[in-house]
């Protein structure tokens, strides 16, 4: 039968066989140590409470990390019944093109750090989500529905979260390498709490990974 579909549209060719998806650019060495200077090794750290306090990437892309003082680091010490140093826990990137679907990413360190983590909510940031699980107790936190808190209680979080913690941001304009460079980066510093499935699953990760069903994404 005589196909009535009509030409192949340019660009919507179906995959031939042996073909593979988009692949990412590499990322530097060097962009890996100047991210690792940034957010580790001398990172200009800015208290929450004051946040974007002297920041002047806010509308960049980059990698970013929160450090926790040392009463933060007791108080999740407690939650977790485990032990916790002060000092930096979690790191993350804004703005990532996404593979291999090679979609750009449009995020900002101004966006990720100050509107998703330090004043979203646990449905948006995995790491509110983590810290109100570790903290659900001491803030006496209280869950709404699926992967919900009520608003006194992100508020309760938010308020804890600009008193014990400081952050650490890194530009790093090329959309496209800013994934595999985030990976890189995770890799070598091992934030303890970052659950991501590459890095090692120590006690702590899964003391933390127990605790987020205080927070089920069920309702």
């Amino acid at each position: 039968m005589e196909s009535t579909s009509g030409p192949t549209p340019p660009g919507d060719e179906p995959a031939q066989p042996g073909d593979q998806p988009p692949q990412p650019p590499q990322w530097q060495e060097r962009d890996a140590w100047t991210a690792l200077d940034d957010l580790d090794a001398s990172p200009a750290l800015v208290p929450a409470s004051e946040w974007p306090a002297g920041v002047t990437c806010l509308d960049r892309p980059g990698l970013f990390a929160f450090w926790a003082t040392a009463a933060g680091a007791a108080d999740l010490s407690r939650g977790l019944d485990l032990s916790l140093d002060a000092g930096r826990i979690y790191a993350g990137q804004a703005g990532a093109t996404k593979w291999p679907s090679g979609k750009a990413g449009d995020d900002t360190l101004g966006r990720a750090v100050g509107h998703v983590h330090l004043g979203g909510k646990v449905r948006m940031s995995a790491f509110r989500w983590t810290l109100a699980a570790i903290l659900f107790g001491q803030l006496e936190l209280q869950g709404q529905a699926a992967m919900l808190i009520t608003p006194s209680s992100e508020l309760a979080l938010g308020e804890w979260m600009r008193a014990h913690l400081s952050v650490a941001v890194h530009a790093h304009d090329d959309r496209d390498t800013l994934g595999g460079l985030e990976g890189a980066v995770l890799e070598r510093l091992d934030p303890p709490l970052n659950l991501e499935d590459d890095l090692p699953a120590t006690s702590l990760r899964q003391r933390v990974a127990v605790l987020r069903k205080r927070i089920s994404r069920e309702a």
